[in-house]
């Protein structure tokens, strides 16, 4: 068995990991908002179509199956700051595999401001979304990913800093040097 060198990279790509949380999160938060709305709109259909499929015999409640089915899909509530720790967690180990020079604190910057408009366009779309008259209801449902979204740019900036405190607290590198 032979051992690989792992090769740190050079440069200020981490900080356009920040477009990735900003993707991963807005993403997920819009998937399960729409698909908690969808399946609200479908349970009834879904419990008349059900309900005679099984014989009583069988004793299988077609009922409390969906009604499980419809509290797992807003438990995801609960676990949302656990995918931002994840998030959080994959773009600072990314960030540890870099060496940056100081010089790209510019760059970096700009990156950061693109993130936060992005941020702020996502948050408002969110917003926007959520408050809409058919999915107030299911917005009820999800108060933590809620107020998550509302405050994404605040989110990004505070991964922007301790992506920052890793690149620059590490010092910079002449060059991709093996471990």
């Amino acid at each position: 068995m032979e051992l690989r060198h792992v090769k740190i990279r050079k440069g200020f790509e981490d900080f356009t990991s920040l477009f990735f949380a900003l993707a991963i999160i807005f993403g997920i938060a819009i998937f399960f908002i729409v698909l908690s709305y969808a399946y609200d709109r479908v349970e009834p259909k879904l419990e008349e179509g059900l309900s005679g499929a099984a014989t009583p015999e069988a004793g299988i409640n077609s009922t409390e199956i969906l009604s499980k089915t419809g509290n797992s899909i807003r438990k995801f509530n609960v676990l949302f700051p656990f995918l931002l720790i994840g998030v959080f967690g994959f773009v600072m180990v990314s960030a540890l595999m870099t060496r940056s020079h100081p010089a790209f604190l510019f760059i970096g910057l700009i990156v950061l401001a693109v993130a936060l408009i992005l941020g702020a366009v996502f948050s408002n779309v969110y917003e926007e979304l959520t408050t809409h008259d058919e999915f107030v209801s299911t917005d009820a449902n999800f108060g933590i990913m809620g107020l998550f979204l509302g405050n994404l740019p605040l989110v990004i900036l505070i991964l922007f800093v301790g992506i920052g405190i890793i690149l620059y607290t590490k010092g910079g590198g002449s060059g991709s040097q093996p471990i």
